[in-house]
C-alpha cells in the first residue's frame, strides 16, 4: 500500500470519527432537549424586598423586633424567600421557599432548580420538596420530587411513626430508629432555613447536638440504616455585612458535621446566608431577595467572605 493511499484511508477513518462523534453529541442533545424537566408550575415568584429599618445599624444593647416579639407573636411566624446558590464564584441553581411556624408545629415547602454543563449541554435539575414538623419541631413528614433528565428522577417520601422513620425512596423502602427529639431533616438548602429555629429550640449552653437524616445531598450522603451523623451547631458571635451603603449586624452560627463545617449567617430567625467549602472553593447561599446583588462581610474576626 502507497503512502498515498494509506493517508486516503486514515483520513477517512478520521473524518467516520468525528461523524460518528458529532453524531453521539447530537443524539445527547436530543435526549436532552425530551427529557429534560419541564418548568415546575407552582414555583412562587418572590419579589426583592426592602431591608427592615431594625435591621440597619441597631445597637448591640438594644433588642431586635425578633427578641423583644411577646411570645404570642412569636409562636406564629412566617417567612418567604429566594435563594441564590454559587460554587467557585459560578451560579448553579436557584430556590424559593415558604416557612411557616404555629403553637402546633411548623411547614417548609419549596421548589427550584440545579444546572450543571456536560460537554455542548447545561442539564436542569427541578425539584419540589416539603418539611413538616410537630410541636417541638421534630420532623413529622419530608416529601422531595426530583425531576431529571435520563431518567435519574428521585421521589422521597418518609413519614414518623413512633421512634421510626419511614422512608421510601423512589421503589426502595427502610425504616430508620431515630431519637425523634433530636433528630432533623436536612434536603436541598432551604431546610438550613430551619437552623435558627431549630437552635432556639435545643441549644444548650450555646451549642445544639443534632442527629440529622439527609436528602437530597451529594452521593452517598442519602439517608439510609445506621447510626445517624451528629451535627453541631454553636453560636459564633456576630458579623458585620455591608449590602450596598448599608451595614448590617447578622448573627453567625457555626455549623460542624462529618461532611464539614460551615458558617450560618441570620438575624433573628430569618435565615441569610450559609457558607461552605474553602477560601479555594467557596460554596456560598445567600437570600437574594434581599440581597440581589449580594453582601460583603467586613467584620473580619468572627467571619470573612464575599456573597
Amino acid at each position: 500500500m502507497t503512502w498515498s493511499r494509506r493517508r486516503k484511508q486514515w483520513t477517512w477513518i478520521a473524518l467516520g470519527a468525528l461523524v460518528s462523534l458529532g453524531l453521539l453529541l447530537l443524539a445527547c442533545v436530543l435526549v436532552l432537549h425530551f427529557t429534560a424537566p419541564a418548568p415546575l408550575s407552582n414555583a412562587p415568584e418572590v419579589a426583592v424586598k426592602a431591608i427592615p429599618s431594625d435591621w440597619i445599624e441597631a445597637p448591640v444593647d438594644q433588642p431586635t423586633s425578633e427578641e423583644s416579639a411577646t411570645s404570642s407573636a412569636r409562636a406564629t411566624w412566617r417567612s418567604t424567600g429566594a435563594l441564590a446558590l454559587t460554587a467557585d464564584g459560578r451560579s448553579f441553581g436557584e430556590e424559593a421557599y415558604e416557612l411557616s411556624v404555629s403553637v402546633d408545629g411548623a411547614v417548609l415547602k419549596s421548589s427550584g432548580r440545579f444546572w450543571f454543563k456536560i460537554l455542548l449541554a447545561t442539564i436542569d435539575v427541578a425539584f419540589e420538596q416539603r418539611w413538616e414538623g410537630g410541636a417541638g419541631l421534630e420532623p413529622t413528614l419530608y416529601t422531595l420530587h426530583m425531576d431529571a433528565p435520563f431518567g435519574q428522577g428521585q421521589d422521597v417520601a418518609a413519614t414518623l411513626d413512633g421512634d421510626r422513620f419511614a422512608v421510601r425512596r423512589n421503589r426502595d423502602e427502610t425504616s430508620l430508629s431515630i431519637v425523634p427529639e433530636r433528630t432533623v431533616v436536612l434536603g436541598t438548602f432551604s431546610t438550613y432555613t430551619l437552623v435558627p429555629l431549630w437552635f432556639e429550640r435545643r441549644q444548650q449552653d450555646g451549642a445544639a447536638s443534632l442527629d440529622v437524616l439527609l436528602f437530597g445531598g451529594p452521593p452517598g450522603t442519602a439517608a439510609g440504616g445506621g447510626e445517624l451523623p451528629t451535627v453541631i451547631v454553636e453560636r459564633a458571635g456576630t458579623a458585620t455585612a455591608r449590602a450596598g451603603d448599608l451595614l448590617i449586624e447578622f448573627d453567625a452560627y457555626k455549623i460542624r458535621s462529618p461532611l464539614g463545617d460551615s458558617v450560618l449567617y441570620a438575624k433573628g430567625r430569618e435565615f441569610l446566608a450559609l457558607v461552605a467549602g474553602t477560601a479555594d472553593r467557596p460554596l456560598l447561599v445567600y437570600r437574594s431577595d434581599y440581597f440581589p446583588q449580594g453582601f460583603t462581610v467586613v467584620d473580619t474576626q468572627n467571619a470573612t467572605g464575599a456573597l
